[in-house]
């Protein structure tokens, strides 16, 4: 619904503070996200940093669904999963895998 040029939904996403970034503006950068910007496109970005720590057991006693983990001594990524309340992992280095256990394939 909208009154007096002025949107008054609850699900209503507004651009306005978007209007401000100019050909000058790079965007900003921290420890857990990014933010591109493509002037040209006239696109804005912000991508979430994978978290690298020196074991899975550094990792924060409770995770974020959005965030991608890094184990660099093992060279392993994790994810957490909100509903378990674990870390799943989700990659390893294919080199360091010795074996491969196909279960009852062939019977």
């Amino acid at each position: 619904m909208i009154e007096d040029n002025e949107c008054k939904c609850d699900g209503c996403i507004h651009v306005e503070q978007f209007r401000a970034i100019t050909k000058s503006y790079d965007g900003i950068e921290n420890d857990v996200t990014e933010t591109v910007v493509d002037n040209d496109e006239r696109t804005v970005e912000v991508k979430l940093k994978p978290q690298q720590y020196v074991s899975k057991y550094a990792f924060p006693n409770r995770g974020d669904k959005a965030v991608l983990y890094m184990d660099t001594t093992e060279n392993r990524s994790y994810r957490w999963d909100e509903i378990m309340g674990i870390y799943i992992c989700i990659g390893a280095d294919y080199n360091q895998i010795k074996i491969i256990n196909g279960g009852n394939a062939n019977g």
